[in-house]
């Protein structure tokens, strides 16, 4: 359901990851930026794997574990390229918007669990009423 304020946190979090990955600089050379769609492999699979994972949590509206658990996994995604960039890439690089910009996706999905777990709650109060 596209009503839902936990929808429009994951699609904004697609957007944002895929905006990332064709769009912004990550990291820099001595002379030149490097975006994630040409330069780094690894590392544009996991924000591609984490934007794929937001959309199919969309339409897994009717299962709100399920929805809860792609968050979960979409968040994973988003450390996994944090952690890539921290292990493989820090002594090599230096750091541009992208690598920032990552926060915005993982706190979009952080919103989405906590909204996602508030109406979990509405509804186990709605059926106890009954």
């Amino acid at each position: 359901m596209i009503q839902r304020i936990q929808s429009i946190f994951f699609f904004i979090s697609a957007l944002v990851s895929i905006y990332i990955v064709f769009f912004v600089p990550v990291m820099s050379d001595d002379s030149k930026l490097l975006f994630l769609f040409s330069d780094f492999i690894y590392l544009r699979l996991f924000l591609i794997i984490s934007a794929f994972l937001s959309i199919y949590a969309i339409f897994q509206y009717k299962n709100r574990n399920r929805q809860r658990l792609l968050s979960s996994f979409s968040r994973l995604m988003i450390t996994f390229f944090y952690l890539a960039v921290l292990l493989f890439y820090r002594e090599k690089y230096d750091f541009e918007l992208g690598v920032f910009l990552c926060i915005v996706p993982f706190l979009l999905l952080f919103a989405a669990s906590y909204f996602i777990k508030k109406d979990e709650k509405l509804i186990k109060d709605a059926d106890r009423i009954r």
